[in-house]
């Protein structure tokens, strides 16, 4: 059998892991052109030799190409980088990467890789419409995605931050076209500087990327900069302030992509308490070092069960006989678990959390000492509803139940927002078929409350405190209660309401339709007792 030739064994080489292979010049076109062409509405290979590489690229990649072409030095690889071809809004995402071989810098080498049915987090994101950049809600994803790649590969990774000072004035002072070419550059500098392309927009002039160790962030800092003063008709441009900080090897891939969730948060909220301009490097990387702290403690305490577990009583508020319980978790280091818990779920730990207190509660009613009346509603965060980790723990804990079904609610919390309704809603309706009831808490809080019921079929809404506080000085909550009520009973959802204090506060919430209530009116927390197991206190 004979051997590949020299040129043949690095098209085998390139074909491994891509469809296309292409040979691109300085001013973009196609000079060679060799394998599958299905997805870029061509009717062969032969048909790209000669044509512009961008005719085949979705205006919003258009300016990314360019930015490779012009910028991608001998040597240098880029990619995998995430793009739409030219066929429209429905045309099939591909990824690409390249490189500019040593002797033959006259040409770029692009390739297309076409099968992406794993559907990668990169691929799934959306996208900001002006820069390409993933939209902060998916960034998460998107660099846990990053730095598992990275580690798969021994790659050291790098997070770096951009805050733009002055962005909203250079906006002002040029047209709206040229502002329009700035976002668009600015998309394609950090989505070429970036690694698997986690570059995200953070918020308004705020921008977050992961890149390998040895990318100069001060040269892209620096060609962001001349952008907007190219751009700029006062040649002023846009300070630029930018941070970098490495990711350290000892945490794994999912606790680095939590602790870079809550820097990157904290960078984007404008806490100038946690980063500060001056020294912006070194405040992140004491951020982050801060918060491996936090969650080590965290984990710590979940270990060594440093928390302890409550019950609220919810009541008919017609009978005011109890319902069920609601369970809530105290923290000995902190009074108030509403900071605990925030940190947990922009950490992603709050899976963790949510596992063990599930487990808790079923251990509580599975006890011979329970009583057999005693429901209890146990909280899930939307994030852990989006993890696969945590519906699998989930549907095999309650394969183990032992006790009436009914005697165990879920509340899906919306504190953190469910991306993924539809699978969302699988989920709700395994358990519901299981026999359990299911209630989505903070109804009204977020402005996802309506999108959530019209996509997640449940139980029982809890209505969110803030309308119960105000309803009777302010007849506009009354109003919205008795409507969020109607529309409730005509779905044939049950309505719970949340911090009754006051006797008018009950009577007035009948009035309005509501069925049940939980607040101090009815009773304040008290300690649920978990039974012991192991000789060890729950």
């Amino acid at each position: 059998m004979g051997t590949l030739g020299q040129q043949n064994r690095f098209l085998a080489f390139a074909f491994a892991s891509a469809d296309l292979l292409l040979e691109v010049s300085h001013e973009g076109t196609i000079v060679f052109a060799l394998g599958a062409v299905h997805p870029l509405s061509v009717e062969d290979v032969e048909c790209l030799n000669g044509s512009r590489l961008t005719d085949l690229i979705a205006s919003r990649d258009k300016e990314l190409v360019r930015h490779l072409l012009e910028t991608v030095d001998v040597g240098q690889r880029f990619g995998p980088l995430n793009i739409k071809a030219s066929a429209g809004d429905d045309a099939d995402q591909v990824m690409i990467s390249g490189c500019r071989f040593p002797g033959h810098e006259d040409v770029v080498c692009f390739t297309f890789s076409y099968d992406m049915c794993s559907g990668p987090a990169v691929v799934k994101a959306e996208r900001d419409g002006h820069t390409g950049l993933v939209e902060a809600e998916g960034f998460d994803d998107v660099a846990l995605e990053a730095l598992q790649s990275a580690r798969k590969v021994g790659k050291d990774i790098k997070l770096s931050l951009f805050s733009f000072e002055g962005q909203e004035e250079f906006a002002s002072r040029v047209k709206s076209d040229v502002a329009e070419e700035f976002l668009s550059q600015t998309g394609a500098v950090l989505r070429a500087a970036s690694f698997a392309d986690a570059a995200g927009l953070q918020g308004d002039g705020k921008y977050a990327i992961l890149h390998a160790s040895d990318t100069k962030i001060e040269t892209i800092t620096d060609r962001l900069h001349n952008i907007s003063k190219n751009l700029d008709p006062e040649k002023e441009g846009i300070r630029i302030e930018s941070g970098s900080i490495e990711i350290e090897a000892e945490m794994s891939a999912r606790d680095a992509a939590g602790a870079l969730s809550f820097a990157i948060k904290q960078f984007a909220c404008g806490d100038d308490s946690e980063i500060i301009v001056d020294g912006f490097s070194s405040s992140l990387e004491t951020l982050m070092k801060k918060t491996g702290a936090r969650m080590s403690r965290f984990r710590s305490a979940l270990a060594q069960k440093k928390l302890s577990f409550m019950q609220q009583p919810i009541v008919d508020l017609k009978t005011k006989v109890l319902h069920h319980y609601e369970v809530l978790v105290r923290f000995e280091e902190n009074k108030s678990p509403f900071e605990m818990i925030r940190f947990a779920e922009e950490t992603g730990l709050v899976m963790e959390l949510d596992d063990m207190i599930l487990k808790q509660a079923i251990r509580y009613l599975s006890h011979t000492d329970t009583d057999e009346q005693v429901s209890l509603a146990v909280n899930v965060s939307g994030r852990s509803l989006s993890s696969p980790k945590f519906i699998t723990n989930l549907y095999r804990a309650m394969a183990e139940v032992n006790f009436p079904r009914s005697n165990l609610m879920l509340e899906i919390t919306e504190s953190s927002i469910i991306e993924d309704l539809e699978q969302a809603n699988l989920v709700i309706q395994k358990i519901r078929k299981l026999g359990h009831k299911v209630c989505l808490d903070d109804f009204g809080a977020g402005a996802a409350s309506f999108q959530y019921l019209r996509s997640l079929v449940v139980d029982y809404i809890k209505i969110d405190g803030a309308y119960v506080r105000t309803a009777l000085k302010r007849r506009r909550e009354a109003m919205l209660l008795k409507a969020i009520a109607g529309l409730a009973g005509d779905l044939e959802i049950g309505t719970i309401a949340e911090s009754i204090e006051t006797k008018d506060q009950c009577e007035m919430l009948l009035g309005l339709g509501i069925d049940q209530g939980q607040g101090f009116l009815f009773g304040r927390p008290t300690p649920l007792q978990i039974p012991q197991q192991d000789g060890q206190a729950a």
